[in-house]
């Protein structure tokens, strides 16, 4: 397998729950899936845990070709997490279709955070070269 793209992104954690709070849950709603969110409101700090898959959406939205350029929906690329906490990517919509085109098989998917800063990065993968 071969690296067809990286990203990385980071996010205040204090400024997304801010905005988080004045835009509402209608603002959540339409960045995260209803998974994303089950997950977060199972957390006792669930903005820390939302600032992360959103930091995780942004690193994977640079990490795909031309992603960074054309509009995605945010629910198109979706964070979830294993039984033991691991972050993967599952892409939706147009995120899927980059997928297809550009015959990309792998989004791995890293996600850290403190109490001030969610950082995540992104690694695409293709299969040849």
């Amino acid at each position: 397998m071969n690296i067809a793209g990286i990203g990385i992104d980071a996010v205040e954690i204090e400024r997304f729950e801010r905005i988080a709070k004045e835009k509402g849950e209608r603002f959540l709603e339409r960045v995260f899936t209803s998974r994303e969110m089950e997950y977060a409101a199972s957390k006792k700090a669930r903005f820390i845990h939302m600032a992360g898959k959103f930091a995780a959406k942004e690193a994977v939205k640079k990490a795909l070709p031309n992603g960074a350029e054309i509009g995605l929906r945010w629910p198109d690329i979706e964070i979830l997490n294993t039984e033991d906490g691991e972050p993967y990517a599952i892409l939706h919509g147009e995120a899927g279709r980059l997928m297809k085109e550009f015959r990309l098989t792998r989004v791995l998917v890293s996600v850290s955070h403190t109490r001030g800063i969610a950082v995540s990065n992104a690694v695409v993968m293709k299969n040849g070269s």
